[in-house]
């Protein structure tokens, strides 16, 4: 049976993990647990939009399938880890190890020159830096988002307003990962107003706004938000992984730690 090996930096882990874009966008340089390898598999932690910490395995499956049953947790800096995410088809082997409470999600990126663009609607107009208390209010209205980020880094929400009643009809949160990369979180879409092209004009400009800050922009969406998933594809946002979340035996209560993600827009 092969060992684990202990990665010594995130340098190493960038270059064990091919740059995979879970590690060159989200992580800190300074990893919270030292990241491991088995093959060509790695194991770390990742940050998530809440600001709680989860455990992160990637790599060929057979690999990762052989993490995952070693003895990674009774590592210096594991014990208390008490979430995994890993590609989707590995779900069977979370659910054997015990793994509760699985959600199942993608992770999405997109670069400059890759934004697929439309005409923002007529009678519209974007507002950038907006309160973000409004904003917040504003999802929780429209939106069944149940991971509003509750103190992002660079916190920035962009509104569209509608010109004619001066309401705002849809909104988004751009904030910085730990790795500095752009994370769109609460992207949501007055009920009344769906139809319009709203939704994607709002990510459109979220994009816009986001390239402005950082070279890469990265969001995650449930797998059944069949609309949100639809629409970050169709605008340019590339797929990097099928993962599937979940908590090991006797941590704590689900929404505590590495949540699936929920950004999804009901366009």
């Amino acid at each position: 049976m092969r060992t684990l090996t202990t990665l010594d930096s995130y340098a190493a882990l960038l270059a064990a993990a091919d740059r995979d874009p879970l590690v060159e966008f989200e992580l800190a340089p300074e990893p919270l647990a030292p990241p491991l390898a088995l093959g060509d598999a790695v194991l770390f932690v990742r940050e998530n939009q809440l600001g709680s910490a989860g455990a992160v395995a990637i790599g060929p499956h057979d690999d990762v399938e052989e993490l995952l049953r070693s003895d990674w947790r009774h590592q210096p800096g594991w014990a208390a880890c008490r979430s995994i995410t890993a590609d989707r088809p590995l779900r069977p082997v979370l659910e054997s190890l015990g793994v509760r409470g699985l959600g199942t999600w993608d992770s999405l990126s997109i670069r400059a020159g890759e934004l697929v663009r439309r005409p923002i609607p007529r009678n519209v107009t974007i507002e950038h830096d907006h309160d973000a208390a409004v904003a917040r209010d504003f999802v929780a209205r429209h939106h069944t988002a149940r991971w509003i980020p509750p103190d992002p880094v660079g916190e920035e929400w962009t509104v569209l307003r509608d010109n004619g009643t001066g309401e705002i009809v849809a909104t988004g949160l751009a904030a910085y990962t730990p790795g500095r990369a752009i994370r769109l979180t609460s992207i949501a879409v007055d009920a009344r107003q769906r139809g319009r092209g709203l939704g994607w004009a709002v990510t459109q400009a979220l994009v816009d706004r986001g390239l402005e800050r950082s070279r890469t922009v990265i969001l995650g969406v449930d797998e059944d938000n069949l609309v949100g998933r639809a629409l970050y594809r169709a605008i340019g946002f590339r797929l990097d992984h099928e993962l599937v979340s979940g908590l090991f035996p006797g941590g704590p209560s689900r929404g505590t730690v590495d949540p699936p993600s929920d950004e999804g827009v009901h366009a």
